[in-house]
């Protein structure tokens, strides 16, 4: 289903490649054989510690009337980063909050002149609402440049180089194919999407690389289709029989409060499958170098996970976010592995020297985020 007679970037023969039939339980660093060596990616963050993080964020973007937002996501991304190691070194996260303050302001006004041209007029609202539709990718590209720019591992930058008008031309036409195959061409428009944050990022010098995935993709949103419609059957039949044993009212309330937990429940699941499966997806068809990616998310655990937060997160009145986001965040981690055809640390130290040959021509160019 992709895009027929266009070449990808960075899809070329991976001088580095190996067999990529990887066990999902894969033993710890240095167990592998000497042609792999596998990294797990480690979490260390506890609850306690973002706890504080979070709340003073809250209070002073609360108090500030949501300037401080742009410092509370990057003190959040700083933990978060720091706590994430790979190799027993950790990523840094090194953006100006200044600079992501912009970009949400100039975000800010163009929504809002939409919102209040729309009420003025239906012809401003659409004109503002046709600025958004070529203004959206650029904003989105902006951001990756950005939040590559400023994330980095061993001192080592990541770059984003995708440009605008693809961009542009992905979002109208795999939109265009959406609407006219009433929701059907949606993968196939995921797939592009994923296709192009990925394949124009890099680590140094060494650009990423992603395998074809759409066909992978129509069969997770088929599955979860079918699961949908499972689960509505299921809850619907169930709400109708109990309706029809106790037609009294009470009967008919039960029925309803069934029906609504089912659907909840049932949308649970099938957002719970739809992201464990896209993201197994992605993650092992990824490459840079010489390491390729494993993800063993499971769609059970996933779901597990978001009811408790769910729960939890009711019950304290929002108070156990820090904690649900941390319990999630160590999951992912966990099912999350590197590995390497040789040695992590060769391949680091020859994009040190290729970056420090070639410079950081991009620099700051990308002064601002919009925190897309």
């Amino acid at each position: 289903m992709d895009e027929p007679g266009r070449t990808e970037p960075h899809l070329g023969q991976n001088p580095y490649a190996y067999p990529t039939a990887i066990a999902p339980d894969t033993p710890p660093a240095g167990a592998a054989s000497a042609a792999q060596t596998v990294y797990p990616v480690e979490f260390t963050a506890t609850a306690g510690e973002y706890f504080r993080i979070w709340i003073v964020n809250l209070a002073l973007t609360i108090l500030t009337l949501g300037i401080y937002s742009a410092w509370a996501k990057v003190r959040k991304k700083r933990y978060f980063y720091g706590h994430t190691l790979i190799d027993g070194d950790s990523f840094d996260y090194r953006a100006n909050p200044v600079a992501i303050l912009k970009g949400r302001l100039i975000a800010f006004a163009l929504f809002a002149a939409y919102t209040f041209g729309g009420k003025i007029s239906p012809l401003i609202g659409g004109l503002f609402a046709l600025v958004l539709v070529f203004a959206v990718p650029w904003f989105i590209v902006r951001s990756l440049a950005f939040n590559a720019h400023n994330s980095a591992y061993r001192n080592i930058r990541f770059n984003f180089r995708g440009a605008y008008k693809e961009l542009l031309k992905i979002m109208i036409g795999g939109g265009i194919l959406v609407i006219v195959s009433l929701g059907t061409g949606y993968p196939y428009l995921k797939a592009r999407l994923v296709r192009f944050a990925a394949s124009y990022h890099s680590y140094g010098t060494s650009s990423f690389e992603l395998d074809r995935i759409t066909k992978s993709l129509y069969g997770v949103y088929l599955k979860a289709f079918g699961l949908a419609i499972l689960g509505f059957s299921v809850i619907g039949t169930g709400a109708a029989v109990l309706g029809i044993f106790k037609g009294a009212r009470g009967g008919m309330s039960a029925g309803i409060l069934l029906f609504m937990a089912g659907i909840y429940l049932t949308y649970l699941l099938v957002f719970a499958y739809a992201h464990a499966r896209t993201t197994n997806v992605t993650l092992n068809a990824l490459a840079v170098g010489p390491l390729r990616f494993t993800s063993t998310l499971g769609a059970r655990d996933l779901a597990g996970i978001y009811l408790v937060n769910i729960i939890a997160i009711i019950l304290t009145l929002g108070l156990a976010t820090p904690w649900a986001v941390v319990c999630t965040m160590r999951y992912r981690t966990r099912k999350t592995t590197l590995i390497a055809a040789g040695s992590l640390a060769d391949f680091v130290g020859t994009q040190t020297g290729n970056v420090s040959a070639t410079g950081e021509e991009v620099g700051e160019m990308f002064g601002f985020d919009f925190g897309l």
